[in-house]
């Protein structure tokens, strides 16, 4: 397996997903709360896709591709420590986006929605549609400009500075996570 081919091909697998969600924030900007229930199922796959797909993903990375890179370059203020903090806040917005789907959630139980107080602090607290659209418009973005970072500085670097050898005991590195 040819390491970099493969996280490129789950690049194009995760942002033909996030093509769903560029829709669904299109659709909550022209149409508010009324988008709602199309708009509520696309988020739950999102952040399903990203709690598994997204986040084992960033694992091939962060533990066998940027450790062969590291040892190379150094791993303080290069270009693996700040994907490294972006894989955080990719993944620290998804887990906010599961959050707030979570609450909504909670809210639409009949029993809850019948207290309102619960209603009233969600509300305060960004479980609107709005808050939904902007974290969704946040992951796009981040997603969006990691990917581009990797696909057209990090990757072909590695492919420079990595021999045949180190390419191969990376794939086999990504394999055992895949299993």
């Amino acid at each position: 397996m040819n390491p970099i081919e493969h996280l490129l091909q789950e690049h194009r697998d995760i942002m033909s997903q996030v093509a769903d969600l560029r829709r669904a924030v299109t659709d909550l900007s022209a149409r508010g709360e009324a988008a709602l229930p199309e708009a509520l199922p696309v988020f739950r796959r999102i952040g399903r896709m990203m709690e598994t797909q997204l986040a084992q993903h960033a694992r091939k990375e962060d533990e066998a591709l940027f450790p062969a890179l590291e040892a190379i370059i150094g791993a303080e203020d290069g270009p693996t420590a700040v994907m490294r903090q972006e894989h955080k806040s990719i993944h620290g917005r998804g887990e906010l986006l599961r959050r707030t789907l979570h609450e909504l959630n909670e809210v639409e139980h009949p029993l809850i929605v019948a207290g309102g107080e619960t209603m009233r602090s969600l509300t305060a607290s960004g479980g609107t549609a709005d808050s939904l659209r902007a974290n969704a418009q946040e992951i796009i973005e981040l997603l969006d400009m990691h990917f581009v970072k990797e696909e057209q500085i990090l990757f072909p670097m590695a492919q420079n500075m990595l021999d045949e050898g180190q390419m191969e005991e990376i794939g086999k590195q990504m394999e055992a996570i895949d299993s």
